[in-house]
């Protein structure tokens, strides 16, 4: 079940121990209120109490079952906190700053749904050290309690950047002289599209992935200078998009270290 939303665009629950100590270690400020299981033992009920008391953040007891009615059936972990709306990047702050940044990598992802597919997809960016990640504010999952417990809390270490056209966005990353990539399926015996004959490091990049069923959109693809592709055997049609995503950064980390 997804989580529970209280209005469009602004405060949602997140939920899990190290997900809400994550975040209100690191972003007190965007925290409203902490519900914690009455089953919680005495030393996890002050790990949060302690830090809530110093920053001001209120805190509840509640009956452990009663925390789905603010969650859904999830694995919760007795400790639930609601946060103020996700602080996402503007697009123009991120490009004065971006330049600064040498052969830096954007992710652009066109309309990824699923929130795990999300969450997992920022937690292998941060790993691979991506400099910002692009989505739309229409057709993707937005950063809620899913995606953050689904990143691990690494959420809070990338710039998210929420534009209401990605093809829009992406020409401006290609004013600045970033060459754009599309992930898609190979063609049959086409060799030159697979993405480790290129190099991927030499170069600003923006790789842009699709949704998980239709992929990259014609409208991207037109907008990208390669269309590069991860070769499939045995007629295994597709990779799940996260899985893709993290094929993809790690030949490009591969390749940058290799100039360090």
């Amino acid at each position: 079940m997804n989580i529970k939303r209280r209005k469009k665009n602004q405060s949602f629950y997140i939920f899990g121990r190290n997900p809400v100590y994550e975040y209100l270690t690191r972003r007190p400020e965007q925290m409203m209120r902490i519900l914690l299981s009455d089953s919680l033992s005495r030393e996890e009920l002050s790990r949060f109490t302690e830090y809530a008391k110093k920053e001001r953040i209120p805190v509840s007891r509640v009956v452990k079952k009663n925390l789905t009615r603010y969650v859904g059936d999830v694995s919760h972990q007795g400790v639930v906190a609601l946060v103020k709306a996700f602080p996402y990047t503007e697009l123009e702050d991120f490009l004065d700053t971006i330049e600064e940044i040498e052969n830096p990598l954007i992710l652009a992802l066109d309309h990824i749904q699923d929130p795990h597919n999300f969450g997992a997809i920022v937690r292998t960016a941060v790993a691979a050290g991506v400099h910002g990640i692009l989505i739309t504010k229409d057709n993707q999952s937005p950063v809620n309690g899913t995606v953050f417990k689904t990143s691990a809390g690494t959420i809070l270490s990338i710039p998210i950047i929420r534009v209401a056209n990605l093809a829009h966005a992406v020409n401006k990353f290609k004013k600045k002289r970033f060459w754009v990539a599309s992930f898609d399926l190979p063609d049959e015996g086409e060799r030159e599209s697979f993405y480790w004959n290129h190099q991927l490091a030499d170069d600003p990049m923006v790789f842009v992935f699709g949704s998980e069923g239709k992929g990259v959109s014609d409208r991207m693809k037109k907008e990208s200078d390669f269309i590069l592709s991860i070769p499939m055997e045995h007629k295994v049609e597709s990779l799940n998009v996260s899985v893709s995503v993290a094929v993809a950064l790690y030949e490009w980390k591969r390749q940058r270290m290799k100039k360090l």
